[in-house]
């Protein structure tokens, strides 16, 4: 068993992020046990795994295996399974990340608004200023130009700072940039 709590053999030195980080909390205070954070990471690494492959990885039966994984997707724990797609392989993709200073008495509204943007990826309220963070990916430089103008015309938006991505040091493993 590897310092994460995951078996190495099966995972080919694949460094499981939440049993990394879950190690750092006192394990009293966590909702899930040793099993459930083995079961987690193999799901992380691949979740079409099947419930016997990962019952003989972590050495117990498919039943336990499949009852807590049910436990955790009712506990909202797991919160879904999905397949992770290297966007910039596929369409060359431009990252953005975008500061939005915003009135307060509009911050909800704008948030609905952008939120409903397919080209906002996440967006965040930043604690202290009246900014919201948004994390946004374009096809290309002109889609980029008509997101700002489009944040232009949302009253309430006060400003916003865009910052192109032009390389990544740790790529986000959801959207592969």
């Amino acid at each position: 068993m590897s310092p994460n709590g995951v078996n190495e053999q099966y995972l080919e030195g694949y460094s499981c992020d939440v049993a990394v980080r879950w190690s750092k909390i006192d394990p009293s205070l966590l909702p899930v046990d040793e099993l459930d954070k083995q079961i987690i990471c193999f799901l992380r690494f691949n979740a079409r795994m099947s419930n016997s492959e990962i019952a003989k990885a972590v050495g117990t039966s498919e039943a336990t295996v499949r009852r807590r994984i049910a436990r955790l997707i009712s506990k909202k724990i797991i919160i879904g399974f999905s397949a992770l797609v290297d966007l910039q392989a596929v369409e060359n993709s431009i990252k953005a990340y975008l500061k939005i200073r915003v009135d307060p008495a509009k911050l909800d509204q704008i948030s609905e608004r952008l939120q409903d943007n397919m080209n906002v990826l996440s967006l965040y309220r930043r604690r202290g200023e009246n900014e919201m963070l948004a994390e946004t990916l374009f096809l290309n430089m002109e889609a980029i130009q008509d997101f700002e103008d489009y944040l232009g015309k949302i009253p309430g938006i006060e400003g916003y700072e865009t910052m192109i991505i032009s390389k990544a040091y740790r790529k986000n493993p959801w959207v592969g940039i």
